[in-house]
């Protein structure tokens, strides 16, 4: 036993300074608050974030658009006004025509 103890490779693992660094790695990575599960799980949620901003960055500069559109157009109002809010000039009669593979939009 004491033969093996006194291999090279053991004796600079059972160097205290190895021991204490090793130590602090496996619970840094395994028992720690902020461990590198968290980590992967807390960056998955800010991809999803990001993602989600592009998303509504594009929407929004969608909207733009359309509004500057609708505040430049007087026609384009009035279609959007009928399309999208089944509006009608007096006198007028709207008719709304669904098919069975219409989107609910």
């Amino acid at each position: 036993m004491k033969k093996f103890l006194e291999h090279p490779v053991l004796k600079i693992l059972l160097n205290q300074y190895v021991l204490t660094g090793l130590l602090f790695a496996v619970w840094m990575v395994f028992l720690d608050a902020n461990n590198y599960f968290i980590h992967s799980e807390l960056d998955q949620q800010i991809e999803s974030l990001e993602a989600d901003i592009e998303f509504y960055e594009t929407s929004l500069e969608h909207d733009r658009e359309l509004l500057q559109q609708l505040n430049t157009n007087p026609e384009a109002f009035e279609t959007y006004a009928r399309e999208n809010f089944g509006m009608h000039k007096e006198g007028e009669t709207v008719t709304i025509i669904e098919t069975e593979n219409s989107s609910d939009e």
